[in-house]
């Protein structure tokens, strides 16, 4: 009689799974997605290699002095400096990756302008002109700079560029100018050799700029930038090799 009824709940047991089906599957959590992979990294050391143009933002002028003797000293100057040249640039990137300093150097064969002087007697009665052209000079150009960037694969994977904005001063080193005159005026060599001088003045200088730097490896990236200068000191915005300009380089960076 026990075993009837044994058999009897062993075959119940059996008809309610059956009937039940079978055990629902363990659901399965996937893993989060991995971070994107950002070819811009903190604590990088990068080394640049650029070719450089170079555009000063101020174009001729003129100055007349009229003297008690009535002779009249015009000096005026016509033409921008411009030039190609390259450099180097030095940068390192904190573990905060956004930010970073940099060190830069550029040498710039320098086309500048062509200087000229001029006396007038008394109701016209001589005329006198004196000309020099400072050309094919090198100007040596070295900034300290911090830097400030964004690597835009931070959100979206693919795209491996980062804009970038920089902020620093330095110097400009120009062994361009420095011709005198001596003529029979003094008033005329005075003026003119002031003028003149101020072309090879080395001076400070402070500037702003950005650009772009795209990265075809963790490692190996192109760039290009541009920079606002402003050069202090002297009458640079008359006559100088070294006045106010305007720089863009492009390059290659190679990040370790």
């Amino acid at each position: 009689m026990k075993r009837l009824a044994l058999a009897i709940g062993t075959l119940g047991s059996l008809a309610v799974m059956s009937f039940a089906g079978p055990p629902e599957p363990k659901e399965v959590v996937a893993p989060p997605a991995p971070p994107p992979v950002s070819y811009f990294r903190g604590n990088e050391f990068d080394i640049g290699i650029f070719a450089t143009y170079l555009t000063g933002t101020n174009g001729g002028q003129t100055r007349t002095t009229d003297f008690a003797d009535g002779d009249v000293v015009t000096i005026s100057s016509n033409g921008n400096p411009h030039g190609w040249g390259g450099g180097m640039d030095f940068t390192y990137f904190l573990p905060w990756k956004y930010l970073g300093f940099r060190f830069q150097g550029t040498g710039v064969d320098l086309e500048s302008s062509t200087l000229t002087g001029s006396i007038t007697g008394p109701n016209n009665s001589f005329h006198f002109s004196r000309s020099n052209s400072f050309s094919g000079e090198g100007v040596g150009i070295l900034t300290g700079d911090i830097i400030l960037r964004l690597p835009l694969d931070d959100f979206w994977p693919n795209i491996h560029l980062a804009p970038y904005v920089i902020g620093g001063g330095g110097g400009v080193f120009s062994g361009s100018g420095g011709s005198t005159i001596h003529t029979q005026f003094p008033e005329l060599n005075q003026r003119f050799n002031n003028a003149s001088s101020n072309v090879e003045s080395d001076r400070g200088l402070g500037h702003v700029g950005g650009g772009f730097e795209y990265r075809l490896t963790p490692h190996w990236g192109i760039f290009g930038e541009a920079t606002y200068n402003w050069v202090g000191g002297g009458q640079h915005n008359f006559n100088s090799a070294v006045k106010d300009f305007v720089q863009a380089n492009f390059g290659f960076r190679f990040a370790f």
